[in-house]
Order: structure tokens, then sequence, then C-alpha cells
């Protein structure tokens, strides 16, 4: 009994395997290759490291420093945003471009997204401050250029910055007659 009974649960496992162990050949249609479509990119586009070269940066204008995973602005960066200002006031012929920065922490996208946020920030209250908006750019370099490289809460705090670069007016550059004022 005991063997019939042993039989039957082998020929049981067995056709069971058999049967769930055996997938079908899927089918597979040969699609017609599509060729690969390039869109060519228009000359007048520039890209940020072209676009930003004839941008150094000016020692009257201050750096602003942000607080953890923040973009709003602190009374000391107010002041500091508030002498800018006067300069840029009296130096009309100079643009800028602001970048946003950020530490290490957090993902790339996200720390990309907090950086546009700063620098955003800050043209907003140079705006307010009387700069007009065609004088002033943003770009975003999230945790890609730290000006200190280490892993500790001072270094940090020293990446998560709004910098502020200028670049003279062409006219003014084809002249030769700008000197800053201070």
């Amino acid at each position: 009994m005991n063997k019939q009974f042993l039989l039957i649960w082998l020929c049981y496992y067995f056709l069971l395997f058999a049967y769930t162990g055996c997938a079908k050949k899927a089918i597979v249609k040969q699609m017609p290759s599509i060729p690969a479509v390039t869109i060519p990119t228009p000359d007048t586009e520039e890209r940020p490291s072209t676009k930003w070269k004839d941008y150094k940066k000016i020692p009257h204008l201050g750096t602003v420093y942000f607080d953890f995973d923040s973009a709003m602005l602190k009374e000391e960066a107010r002041s500091i945003l508030f002498k800018n200002s006067k300069w840029l006031k009296n130096n009309p012929e100079v643009a800028i471009v602001i970048e946003g920065h950020c530490d290490e922490k957090g993902s790339t996208d996200y720390n990309m997204a907090l950086g546009d946020r700063r620098a955003k920030s800050v043209k907003s209250y140079l705006m307010k401050l009387g700069i007009e908006e065609k004088r002033i750019e943003t770009i975003s370099y999230g945790e890609e250029m730290p000006v200190d490289y280490g892993h500790y809460e001072s270094a940090w705090a020293k990446n998560r910055r709004a910098e502020s670069l200028g670049k003279i007016s062409p006219e003014k550059q084809e002249e030769g007659k700008f000197l800053p004022k201070k």
C-alpha cells in the first residue's frame, strides 16, 4: 500500500513539474528598424559653459550664504545684497549672473533645483532693490562646484551659497572706457 501511495505521489509531482516547468516560447515579431533622427540645435543657442565665460568674479559683489535646505534670505544676506545693489546702480554697464550652489547632501536633481531657487531668490531681491531684470541672469550648479571639498558641517555651510559674477556690457567694452566704481 505504501509503495502504491508513494508511486502515485511521485507520478503526480512528476506530471506537475513537467507541466509547469516548460514555458512556451514567445513569438517575437521583427519590426522594421527606424533610423535614428538627429535634431539640429540652433546656432543661436549658447550652452552655459560658453554663455557665462565672459563673466568674472567682481570683488565688490559679496557672496550670500544659506541655511541647510533653504533658499530664504537671512538678514545678513539682505545686507550683502543691499551693498551689491548699490554697487550695481553705480555701475549700470555691468550685467550679472547669479550662481546658485548647494552642499553635497541630497540628490543631484534636488540640489540643482535648490540651487536654482537660491539664485532666483537673490535675483528677486535685487530686483526689489531696483536692479533691472535684464541685467540679471541665473544658473544653478547644485553640488557640482563646491568651494570646500570637506565632508563636515563648516565645509557644507560654505557651499550653500549664491555668487554673483559680472560682465561689462558690449558697448562699454568696445569703448574701453569702463572702470568699475566702488
